[in-house]
């Protein structure tokens, strides 16, 4: 019996779920893993700690702040060393090195002078947004900017590397709102970057960050500070009158929940899942959205340089480009620690048969990238890491989506979370956590006063 449950503790759920109690709500989590923070986690082995998921954040976005405020963890989180500020894009099968600064743009190989001589046109020489105001793909943004030639050899590397997608299909204003309002405002989206850059949002801290420990810290501290169910198998959901049953499995043996109000913080397609007995017409919508898969292939060097690959951040390749994976993360560089390890991620939209492939075989196409750009040697593999659902892929028209989906919600028990509702980033699962919690508190639910005696749900499966 508590005020309300969340369903799904990764970074969506924990934000909804501290915020609700913070407000005086009584919360449980409930999550089959094992612990709380879904894909961003941290695995710690012999040769050091290695991401599930993300290796970083973004201090720019507030949200981060506001969870870690909430966990007592904003003093753990460590701006990257400087050995990783360098990032590397492949082109014509070579790793070209680019800096946060506008004369590393001018001097690197990554771009072509055309290609510089198109972003400095789009800088200079402001020009009107399309006058229909429609979404549009994200390719289709660029390419109006940038021309098809800096898109196809660079930008589609950067972009494919973040979201993992098809950016023919991805939606310019869910991914990049901050390009589209900027080309609207400014007739320039590189303007309109480098004036926001210059006024960041309240309470964002400049640079990038990560923990020593890594991400894991972050699903364990809220472990500590919420009431959780993990390793439990949800069955059944059921929403009436009287509040919100949820029926699931943990250890061999059924537990049975009762609440006021719901959140459920889990990829989109599992949320229609759950969903689908109680609410269908919520379910069709949330069957819409879709995912891009991503496998993880982490190894350190077994003898220092034996990768050949230079320190930095990691680097990303065009799909023009033909290599196995969409790039290397170089974890063990962000914070400059050794031995050097590194996160190579395949499969995405594009190639998603890629991510399926046998551990052999994935090790197999890494070596063959590696050997194509450096002549190096992958080291010692220490895991491999699948997400059958990585990556969330809005596509072009996703705002009526999500227009449609919050509508079919509109006052009742039920609030979602995740980051299906913005552009697919982290800090989008966490604003989406903040708002799920935000509106439930706006309902005024009133706390359940039912005994706990045998839902009618569980009544009728034993039947």
């Amino acid at each position: 019996m508590t005020d309300v449950l969340v369903v799904g503790g990764g970074l969506a759920g924990i934000s909804a779920a501290l915020e609700l109690q913070r407000l005086g709500r009584r919360v449980m989590v409930i999550d089959r893993g094992a612990q709380l923070g879904g894909k961003a986690g941290s695995t710690q082995t012999a040769l050091g700690s290695f991401p599930t998921g993300p290796t970083s954040f973004n201090g720019r976005h507030p949200s981060f702040w506001r969870l870690l405020d909430l966990l007592g963890l904003s003093d753990e989180a460590t701006k990257l060393k400087p050995a990783s500020s360098s990032r590397y894009i492949v082109r014509d099968g070579k790793l070209n090195g680019l800096r946060p600064s506008p004369f590393s743009v001018l001097g690197t190989g990554a771009l072509s002078l055309g290609d510089k001589w198109s972003l400095a046109k789009e800088f200079l020489s402001p020009s009107p947004a399309r006058g229909d105001g429609n979404d549009e793909s994200l390719e289709a943004l660029l390419v109006r900017r940038f021309g098809q030639k800096t898109v196809d050899h660079f930008l589609s590397a950067v972009m494919t590397g973040i979201f993992a997608g098809d950016i023919r299909a991805l939606s310019a204003q869910a991914c990049m709102p901050a390009l589209v309002s900027a080309e609207k405002e400014y007739g320039s989206v590189l303007k309109g970057a480098l004036k926001a850059m210059k006024t960041p949002e309240s309470g964002a801290r400049p640079g990038l960050y990560t923990f020593a420990q890594g991400f894991g810290v972050v699903g364990a501290r809220a472990a500590e500070r919420l009431k959780c169910s993990l390793e439990t198998e949800i069955e059944a959901i059921t929403i009436d009158a009287h509040g919100v049953t949820v029926i699931g499995r943990r250890k061999d043996e059924t537990v049975e929940f009762h609440s006021a109000s719901l959140v459920v913080a889990t990829e989109a397609d599992l949320a229609g899942t759950l969903l689908k007995r109680s609410m269908p017409e919520t379910a069709a919508l949330l069957s819409e959205f879709k995912y891009a898969p991503v496998t993880l292939v982490q190894w350190a060097e077994k003898t220092p340089g034996d990768s050949k690959l230079p320190l930095g951040f990691g680097y990303l390749t065009a799909p023009i480009e033909g290599l196995f994976a969409l790039g290397t993360l170089f974890v063990g560089d962000l914070l400059e620690e050794s031995p050097r390890r590194f996160s190579t991620f395949i499969g995405g939209a594009l190639n998603p048969a890629r991510a399926a492939l046998s551990d052999a075989e994935l090790l197999a196409g890494t070596q063959a990238d590696l050997t194509r750009l450096t002549g190096g040697i992958v080291g010692q593999v220490m895991q491999v890491v699948r997400w059958p659902r990585a990556v969330f892929q809005p596509a072009v028209g996703h705002a009526g989506q999500v227009a449609r989906l919050q509508a079919s919600l509109s006052g009742g028990r039920v609030a979602l979370a995740g980051s299906y509702f913005g552009g697919a980033a982290m800090k989008d699962a966490l604003v989406s956590g903040f708002a799920a919690a935000d509106q439930l508190q706006q309902r005024q639910q009133v706390p359940l006063t039912l005994t706990p005696a045998l839902s009618p749900l569980r009544r009728e499966r034993e039947l």
